[in-house]
């Protein structure tokens, strides 16, 4: 669990360097496109739609694993028919390649040191991995510039690493979930799990009508929302950001420092335990105010 203590001048000074790095970036785009001239940058910069893209469909083998790293890109994780690869809208020479080593599945994707994807348009480019069955392998998925959305199938282990994208989880269950996400929210809808640990700088997390035993929630800048959950125990951290849980539960643990709290328990969670408190905001619990502190 994190320390937490607020920092009103920390807070301040993040708050100002967002505001001057948004209007320089800005300033930049509209002083003449000098933007894609930053080393690094030009090779996000848009080109003609579709231009030089191609799309494919492979055919894979079954799998006990998978470990997927994609530079660029949406991956779709569904079920269907058998097991495939299809991409659409990646540049020749910049698809994405799968293997299989061992029992595990490896597909990637590299964009390489600079290149101008002027010719990818609005970077409409994506990944979707069909699984036939309904149990599904562990997965291990990176992806630097692009979300996940992921339905309809049963994991041993996910992982979800993100450098510049959000994940749209549902109907999916697990026995263990872990999701970093830099810039982008992570929501998961109708899902069940034993234990899961999301960690968002840069966005909500939400869980709606999910299950779990035990989760660890830390949000820098966003929201976390627990709505219409069932769990053992959760221990949500938002430092900029509310927390707001609904349901049934055992033990919740929450702590805002710029936020409030929000709890409203079901029938037969009266008695749960519950350590809740915020620096700057209020604590309420079934619609009742209960300062900045509340421990039963």
């Amino acid at each position: 669990m994190k320390e937490k203590g607020f920092n009103r001048s920390a807070y301040m000074a993040v708050i100002t360097g967002i505001t001057v790095c948004s209007v320089f970036l800005g300033s930049l785009i509209h002083l003449g496109g000098l933007l894609w001239r930053i080393p690094g940058l030009s090779a996000l910069r848009p080109g003609p739609d579709g231009e030089g893209t191609v799309s494919g469909v492979e055919t894979l083998e079954s799998f006990g694993a998978a470990r997927i790293e994609l530079d660029v890109g949406t991956l779709t994780i569904v079920r269907g028919t058998e097991y495939s690869m299809e991409f659409d809208g990646y540049p020749s020479g910049k698809t994405p390649q799968c293997e299989i080593k061992g029992d595990t599945l490896v597909i990637t994707q590299k964009m390489g040191r600079g290149f101008n994807l002027k010719s990818m348009g609005n970077l409409n480019c994506s990944v979707t991995l069909t699984i036939p069955e309904e149990i599904a392998p562990d997965m291990d998925i990176k992806l630097a510039m692009g979300g996940a959305d992921i339905s309809d199938l049963a994991f041993g282990t996910m992982t979800l690493d993100l450098d510049m994208g959000s994940c749209v989880v549902s109907d999916c269950s697990m026995s263990g979930c872990v999701v970093d996400a830099d810039m982008g929210s992570c929501t998961f809808t109708d899902c069940s799990m034993f234990g899961c640990d999301m960690d968002a700088d840069m966005g909500e997390i939400t869980l709606k009508n999910c299950s779990f035993t035990d989760g660890t929630f830390d949000a820098d800048m966003g929201n976390i929302k627990l709505i219409d959950a069932e769990f053992a125990s959760a221990d949500c951290n938002a430092d900029m950001g509310n927390v707001e849980v609904s349901g049934s539960f055992t033990d919740l643990k929450a702590d805002c420092s710029m936020g409030s709290v929000k709890v409203t328990t079901d029938a037969g969670s009266e008695n749960a335990s519950m350590d809740l408190k915020t620096d700057m905001g209020k604590v309420t619990v079934n619609g009742e105010n209960r300062g900045s502190e509340y421990k039963k």
